[in-house]
């Protein structure tokens, strides 16, 4: 798949580039204190949209730090060049890069590149990989022995800070353990290749969610749709039957309104 390949170039091309993560360069954003973009978040996008627009200079790139509110066309790509900037501008090791490519609002190709880690996963329609080897999520497990990935807390919304307050608050007995690791392409890897079991997510932008999101379903994750059109809440899970049991054991802990029960 033409589009899968020039994703994976593209990543692979801004992954050497990066360079050593402690001689990054960190500015504020327009977001808050809270929030960075470094040198590095500009030069990898410059890659990365660099060898989209040449191989495919109609399509439509929706990219976090040039075009984040970018209509996006039939053919779009959503793109993170630095997901986790803080992390890489602390010299915390859990960051990276992905792209993803959506016919329609539909996804067909993703990647994710963990430079520290030195591992590049990619989903298409054929299946889930790391580094070349087909990838599977974990199997079943009760879900008090599951572990529990979340995103960082929401500067965006307030009801959504609240809710992931009570997930960490009320649930914390419900799970084995809860990681927070501050990039989303990590907690969506995890998921893919079984380190993980459960992803809570409030989602947001779509180049945020949609690569993992794709790579995590195409390696056997799963989610509640409804839940997740209605509410912004993605509870994404490596089984059924874990998902049917964080769904009605964490859910109305989180959300009340919005009880499966």
């Amino acid at each position: 798949m033409m589009e899968l390949d020039v994703i994976l170039d593209a990543l692979d091309r801004a992954s050497a580039a990066l360079g050593d993560i402690g001689a990054v360069n960190a500015k504020p954003t327009d977001v808050g204190v809270f929030d960075v973009v470094t040198d590095a978040d500009r030069a990898a996008e410059d890659i990365i949209l660099g060898a989209i627009r040449s191989a495919f200079p109609d399509d439509g790139i929706i990219a976090e730090e040039s075009s984040p509110d970018a209509e996006g066309s039939e053919r779009t790509w959503a793109v993170d060049p630095i997901d986790g900037s803080v992390n890489l501008s602390r010299g915390i090791p859990l960051f990276g890069m992905q792209a993803v490519f959506m016919e329609s609002g539909v996804p067909s190709a993703s990647a994710i590149s963990l430079p520290c880690q030195g591992e590049t996963f990619w989903a298409s329609p054929e299946g889930a990989f790391m580094n070349g080897s087909p990838i599977r999520t974990a199997e079943p497990r009760p879900l008090r022995e599951c572990i529990l990935t979340t995103g960082d807390f929401s500067r965006r919304s307030e009801d959504y800070r609240l809710m992931q307050a009570r997930l960490m608050s009320d649930c914390r007995d419900r799970v084995a353990r809860f990681k927070m690791f501050g990039a989303a392409c990590v907690d969506f890897a995890y998921l893919a290749c079984g380190r993980s079991d459960v992803h809570v997510r409030f989602v947001n932008k779509v180049w945020d969610f949609m690569p993992g999101m794709y790579l995590a379903g195409r390696a056997g994750a799963v989610y509640d749709r409804d839940l997740l059109d209605e509410t912004g809440i993605l509870i994404m899970c490596s089984s059924r039957g874990v998902l049917d049991e964080a769904l009605a054991e964490l859910l109305p802990l989180i959300s009340p309104s919005s009880s499966r029960r």
